[in-house]
């Protein structure tokens, strides 16, 4: 909880006590989950090789305790550093190895694959595939009612619009994120994107207006999951 809500020294320290305590007790089932949750706050907090060596650690210890879903989110933490390292292609090449171990665990953890193939579209000025992506990202969403990926998803949506110069889309993708970001706490814990993230809102601002922009980011603060679907769709066509 404190790492999504980016407070990563409370999430460093809680989780270095609970490795502290699982490995005093032998609990290594403890100890390997507290492990690669390092590696996803250890990313955030942008030490990429301390966050490489936690998800390693975290890849071998649930192969040897024969939990797929443990490795696949593990592999998706190591795209991520490899990604935020401008290495795409090792990147897409651990999404694939991760995605057969998750595909039994449930919809939600393909959220992050999801998340970081939209990333990846993006920076290869594919919009129309990272709009595709976040569009399966937000069914999932809406199925499971999970409001805590939303902010990381209006990312590539918001950096694909900007590409398509869809200005006041832009501006409701940014309402319906930071709505969420205030209704729940949770916030985009990825410096790795923070180009995307001033691109798509500087470059929109000023070509919309301070009025426009107000206008339509109003309007995106009060849509739903359905209505952003809705927006992809006619975009698409």
């Amino acid at each position: 909880m404190r790492y999504w809500h980016g407070d990563l020294d409370g999430a460093r320290t809680a989780l270095s006590r609970a490795l502290a305590l699982s490995q005093g007790s032998g609990d290594t089932d403890a100890a390997v989950h507290a492990e690669y949750i390092l590696g996803y706050v250890e990313y955030a907090a942008g030490n990429l090789r301390a966050a490489r060596d936690w998800l390693g650690r975290g890849v071998q210890g649930f192969q040897a305790q024969a939990s797929p879903w443990g490795v696949g989110q593990s592999l998706t933490g190591l795209a991520w550093v490899a990604l935020a390292a401008s290495d795409r292609g090792e990147a897409e090449r651990l999404l694939d190895e991760a995605v057969p171990a998750l595909r039994n665990a449930g919809p939600w953890f393909l959220l992050l694959v999801g998340y970081l193939r939209a990333i990846v579209a993006v920076r290869r000025g594919n919009e129309d595939d990272a709009i595709a992506l976040v569009r399966d990202n937000l069914t999932r969403m809406r199925e499971l009612k999970d409001q805590s990926s939303f902010v990381y998803t209006m990312v590539p949506l918001a950096a694909a619009a900007a590409i398509k110069r869809d200005d006041a889309w832009v501006a409701r993708i940014i309402g319906a994120r930071d709505a969420v970001t205030d209704r729940t706490g949770t916030t985009v814990v990825d410096d790795s994107v923070r180009d995307l993230r001033e691109y798509a809102e500087q470059d929109a601002r000023a070509r919309l207006g301070a009025e426009r922009w107000d206008r339509a980011y109003a309007a995106g603060r009060g849509s739903s999951i359905e209505a952003l679907i809705q927006d992809i769709d006619r975009a698409r066509r």
